[in-house]
């Protein structure tokens, strides 16, 4: 019962908070391409994470929730909203950028949320756990590329996780992600295609971030069952998919890893000739395949969790092959 509470919370005041944000853009002309009155409003995360952030901290009234968690969660995901805040302003530099993002990694790790795998060293966990936060947060950086995507994605992946740990008992991280999952859906009113307002920066970086250390919080497997490692990597297997190949597009263009171009897959299917709205689906199906993935591998015994990576991983390599096929005109 809480947990519809925290996520009706979420929903009903990012509907409420979102068109305060598009009005505060055409208020400051904070818009996507920047200063361009034509473009679309671009700080709609603020209002996603302004839902989350009371939806999270209202249900102390009725749930006793681990303080130090929290706080490992709250203080340096709100630096990355403000990091992505400014980013919508004034267009910081990706250096910049990525200093943020550390200093917000560093808060997390120091308040105690790190990977705990025990067959590694404590070093290795907190550079994997820095490694990891940082590539999550900005693939879903860039893969903000078309209306309702990212939202979309971030609901689908956010239920996947969520499944898990309420089937774990692990309360705090139900709590997050259903705060996440209701302040995205309020969004996606506003952000479905045609869009009114973009999320921006502010949104998809601390979107990122917080699914990013979610992830990794949520106890997956015991000793005897190391296969279930993979699950938070195969839950991010989208973004994670989108951004190597557009790395890889990128390098093999001699462009830099840091230009505008049109690799992305979603954008690739828009080539193919589907229609914006059947692009998001798409991804929104393959991302919901991927969910039920990724419960199967949690739960599975390491044989089990096996062919179900193989048969993931033959998937990916069969959609790379069809899509990298396409001819953008640039």
């Amino acid at each position: 019962m809480i947990l519809f509470y925290i996520a009706l919370c979420s929903f009903i005041l990012s509907l409420s908070l979102v068109p305060v944000t598009i009005r505060i853009s055409n208020r400051f002309y904070i818009f996507k391409p920047a200063k361009d009155k034509k473009g679309k409003p671009c700080i709609g995360g603020a209002g996603i994470y302004i839902a989350f952030l009371v939806a999270v901290l209202s249900s102390l009234f009725f749930i006793k929730l681990p303080v130090g968690k929290l706080s490992a969660v709250i203080a340096p995901s709100s630096i990355i909203m403000l990091l992505g805040l400014i980013d919508d302003i004034k267009d910081l530099r990706p250096f910049l950028k990525i200093l943020g993002e550390l200093l917000g990694i560093a808060i997390l790790v120091l308040l105690g949320i790190f990977t705990k795998i025990a067959f590694i060293p404590g070093w290795a966990n907190i550079f994997i756990t820095a490694l990891w936060l940082l590539f999550i947060t900005n693939a879903f950086n860039l893969l903000d590329i078309m209306d309702g995507l990212a939202s979309g994605l971030v609901i689908i992946i956010s239920l996947s996780l969520q499944i898990i740990a309420f089937i774990n008992k692990d309360i705090f991280s139900c709590v997050i992600l259903t705060a996440l999952i209701g302040a995205h859906a309020g969004f996606l009113r506003y952000n479905y295609p045609p869009a009114k307002v973009y999320m921006g920066d502010t949104g998809s970086l601390v979107s990122g971030f917080l699914l990013a250390a979610i992830a990794i919080n949520i106890s997956y497997a015991p000793m005897e069952r190391k296969i279930a490692l993979f699950t938070p990597i195969l839950a991010m297997s989208l973004p994670i998919y989108d951004t190597l190949f557009l790395i890889f597009m990128r390098i093999k263009k001699k462009k830099l890893i840091f230009s505008k171009t049109r690799d992305h897959f979603a954008l690739r299917l828009v080539t193919m000739g589907c229609s914006i709205k059947k692009s998001i689906w798409i991804m929104y199906a393959f991302s919901m395949f991927l969910a039920f993935s990724v419960i199967i591998v949690a739960f599975s015994s390491n044989l089990t969790g096996l062919i179900v990576l193989g048969i993931t991983g033959l998937v990916f390599i069969l959609i790379g092959k069809k899509v990298g096929m396409v001819d953008l005109d640039e």
